[in-house]
C-alpha cells in the first residue's frame, strides 16, 4: 500500500506549532497538581470528572484563588469550560505504534483552519488539499453493517478517492460506522486491491476515550511526562466508553478539560465548511448509515 511522502513528519509539523498561540490544548483548572499533594489516597472528584489529586495543571487554581477570598469554598456543582479550565501546551500526540494512526489532543475551541490546515501539510501541503470530502456517520453501539453493504461502501469510498484528493471523516471510534469504515478501509487496503491509501480522519472528544486509551496516547507520546502517567479515574471506576478506531490514519480528539462528553457536529460541520470555501474546488457528501438522533444535526449541517 502506498503513502504520499510528506515533507515533514507529523511530530515535526506539530513540534513547529507548539508555541503558536492558537495552537493549544485546555485542562481543568479547578485543582492543580499542588492539590494532589496533600493527599494522595483520596477518591474525591472533581466536577471535570477526574480525581482531585490527578489534576495536571500548574499554576493557581481556582480553588487557591477563591480560598482566598472565602475560606469555606467548595467546588462547583458543574464544570464550565469557559470559569474552570486553561488554555496549556500541546503535550500528546504522535503515531500508535500498533498501526501508525496519527493523533492529536487539541483544545475544543481550536478554530477550524489551524486543524485543516496541520492536515493539508501532512498529507503533502497545498497541492494536496482534498477535492472531496466524505463525512460517514450514522449508527453508534450495537450497528452492524452486512458484507453486501461493506463491500458497496468501501468500493465507493475508494472509487472517489481513486480520482480525486479525498478524505474521509468519521467520529473516529471503535464502535458502529466508524468501526465498520475503518476495518473496511483496513481490509480491502491489505488484499491491495485499492493501492491508494485513503485518509481517513477520527475527530472525536478526549473525554470520551476510556481511561486505557487515553493512558495508551500518552504513553505513545514521544518525552511525555512519566510522572503523569497515572490512572486519572477512581480504580473501582468500571467504564462503559469508546477507544480509538485505529485504522484511521488520524485521529483529532478535542478536549475541553472534561472528561465523561461526547462530541457534538460542530467540529466537522466547520472543518468541511472551511475546506469548501478555499481557493480550490472542494466538494462534500455525507453519507448517513442508520442512527439516531444524534445523527439529524449532521442531516441538518449538511444543509447549511
Amino acid at each position: 500500500m502506498t503513502t504520499i511522502a510528506t515533507t515533514s513528519s507529523w511530530e515535526n509539523l506539530i513540534e513547529k506549532r507548539i508555541n503558536d498561540v492558537n495552537f493549544k490544548s485546555r485542562t481543568c483548572k479547578i485543582y492543580n497538581r499542588q492539590a494532589g499533594e496533600s493527599d494522595q489516597h483520596s477518591d474525591k472528584l472533581c466536577p471535570c470528572d477526574r480525581l482531585v489529586r490527578r489534576h495536571s495543571f500548574k499554576e493557581k487554581s481556582v480553588q487557591e484563588i477563591e480560598k482566598l477570598m472565602n475560606p469555606d469554598w467548595q467546588p462547583p456543582d458543574e464544570y464550565d469550560i469557559s470559569a474552570h479550565s486553561a488554555k496549556v501546551p500541546v503535550t500528546v500526540f504522535g503515531r500508535l505504534k500498533s498501526n501508525g494512526c496519527k493523533f492529536l489532543r487539541i483544545d475544543t475551541r481550536t478554530k477550524e483552519e489551524v486543524i485543516y490546515e496541520l492536515l493539508v501539510d501532512d498529507c503533502g501541503g497545498k497541492k494536496f488539499k482534498p477535492s472531496l470530502i466524505l463525512s460517514i456517520y450514522g449508527g453508534a453501539k450495537y450497528f452492524t453493517m452486512t458484507e453486501k453493504l461493506e463491500i458497496e461502501i468501501i468500493r465507493g469510498i475508494s472509487d472517489a478517492t481513486t480520482s480525486a484528493n479525498a478524505w474521509v471523516l468519521t467520529a473516529g471510534i471503535n464502535n458502529g460506522v466508524s468501526k465498520s469504515v475503518g476495518e473496511a478501509i483496513s481490509h480491502y487496503g491489505l488484499f491491495g486491491d485499492y493501492p491508494k491509501k485513503v485518509t481517513c480522519i477520527g475527530l472525536t472528544m478526549w473525554g470520551t476515550m476510556n481511561e486505557s486509551t487515553r493512558f495508551e496516547l500518552k504513553y505513545s507520546t514521544k518525552d511525555y511526562q512519566r510522572g503523569l502517567l497515572y490512572r486519572q479515574i477512581p480504580d473501582h471506576l468500571e467504564e462503559d466508553k469508546e477507544t480509538i478506531e485505529k485504522n484511521h490514519t488520524h485521529c483529532i480528539l478535542f478536549d475541553s478539560g472534561q472528561l465523561n462528553e461526547y462530541l457534538d457536529d460542530s467540529h466537522r460541520h466547520k472543518l468541511v465548511t472551511h475546506a469548501c470555501t478555499q481557493d480550490h474546488t472542494c466538494h462534500a457528501v455525507t453519507l448517513i448509515i442508520e442512527g439516531g438522533v444524534n445523527t439529524l444535526e449532521v442531516i441538518t449541517n449538511h444543509h447549511t
